[in-house]
């Protein structure tokens, strides 16, 4: 499990939409991966990773949820993502979901992801802007 005290890289909250239901009433599994995605994104932007523009970008090697209570509509979910481990071409961000206005933790895990580059689809070093967001040395001075 995710340690509390380890120190957030970056935290945002994000809508549960109406649509997001299933048929039990609570959030689906799936968009639980989704509000995860769109946290590595906004968290990636906010760095000034652009790898859109310099044909760089990640691909999921692993990703591992463990869903620890329901959530549901209308409410907002609140994703903390935290640094893992952090290699040559990879790298792994851990991750905690609350819902906005309540302490339960209502899910927890991690996702570990290989950098690569977009036209031959190999790995390539992971940028030092995302090392040292992370808490790491660049790889120029390694």
């Amino acid at each position: 499990m995710t340690e509390d005290n380890k120190p957030v890289l970056y935290r945002c909250e994000l809508p549960v939409r109406y649509g997001d239901m299933d048929s039990n009433q609570h959030v689906n599994n799936t968009r639980y991966y989704q509000y995860l995605e769109e946290a590595r994104i906004l968290w990636l932007d906010g760095l000034g990773a652009q790898r859109r523009e310099i044909g760089q970008g990640l691909v999921l090697l692993s990703c591992t949820h463990y869903f620890l209570r329901p959530v549901v509509h209308p409410s907002t979910v609140v994703v903390e993502l935290i640094a893992g481990d952090v290699g040559r071409t990879s790298l792994t961000l851990e991750h905690r979901l609350y819902v906005k206005g309540q302490p339960e933790l209502v899910g927890y895990g991690d996702v570990k992801m290989v950098w690569i580059d977009v036209a031959t689809q190999r790995p390539i070093p992971v940028p030092d802007s995302v090392r040292v967001s992370m808490g790491k040395e660049p790889l120029a001075a390694s």
